[in-house]
């Protein structure tokens, strides 16, 4: 019974040590967080209209913003403009 856990002690510090080692071998990328925020912005295929943000838009009965030229709207199916 001696010998099985001393075996098992010894298994358990070698393969701590491997993993030290292959930590600071560096095979492990770190990941870094950005500083700023990310900014994006929705546009249609060719990049030529692009949404815009409405604060407290309104709507007529069909369910288009009033006075928006291009109103971004998003369904089950997709987003449209």
């Amino acid at each position: 019974m001696k010998d099985k856990t001393v075996k098992l002690l010894l298994g358990i510090i070698a393969a701590n040590l491997t993993f030290q080692t292959l930590k600071d071998a560096s095979l492990f990328p770190i990941a870094h967080a950005q500083n700023n925020v990310q900014k994006v912005t929705i546009c249609d295929d060719t990049g030529t209209s692009c949404a815009g943000i409405m604060v407290n838009p309104q709507y007529d009965s069909n369910g288009s913003v009033l006075g928006a030229t291009r109103a971004l709207r998003v369904s089950e199916d997709g987003v449209s403009f």
